[in-house]
């Protein structure tokens, strides 16, 4: 399965340095199923397979990687907050950790989706107002200029 990053980028550009992850707990399939959810709908199936194949480093450096790498830490942020194993699902603890409370995983959880969000909307923009730099880019198919969900109201145009 090709992907536009590695996990080694998601984890050096969506947790900080401070935070731990295991590169094995990133798969390309996690990258695979992020950049088909919130990628494509923006940039269209064209310019993900150009970048893909190294086309536009800069755009892919500057825009794609920071926003695809904080949408595959959106989605696998519920996962990483309980283990799972033979006796099912568990909180993580330790004898000098405790889990997290309930409202600090929302707020967490909350807070990648803004930011994934926001650097989202900076790739919509950057392509749109760079169109003539994306010939595979179409700005009527990126999902961001025709429906945004702001202040809970969902808005169309």
């Amino acid at each position: 399965m090709k992907t536009i990053i590695t996990p080694q980028t998601v984890i050096s550009l969506a947790f900080g340095g401070e935070e731990f992850i295991s590169p094995q707990r990133v798969t390309n399939a996690d990258i695979a199923a992020a950049t088909h959810r919130f990628l494509v709908p923006i940039m269209g199936s064209a310019l993900v397979e150009k970048v893909a194949d190294g086309g536009y480093p800069t755009l892919l450096d500057q825009f794609v990687a920071p926003a695809l790498a904080f949408a595959v830490r959106t989605l696998l942020q519920p996962s990483l907050n309980v283990r799972t194993g033979d006796a099912g699902v568990m909180m993580p603890q330790g004898d000098n950790t405790h889990a997290a409370w309930q409202s600090t995983l929302k707020t967490l959880q909350l807070s990648l989706k803004n930011r994934t969000s926001t650097l989202l909307r900076m790739l919509s923009d950057h392509l749109s107002q760079n169109s003539s730099l994306y010939p595979e880019y179409d700005q009527k198919h990126d999902i961001l200029k025709h429906c945004s969900i702001n202040g809970g109201f969902v808005q169309t145009f």
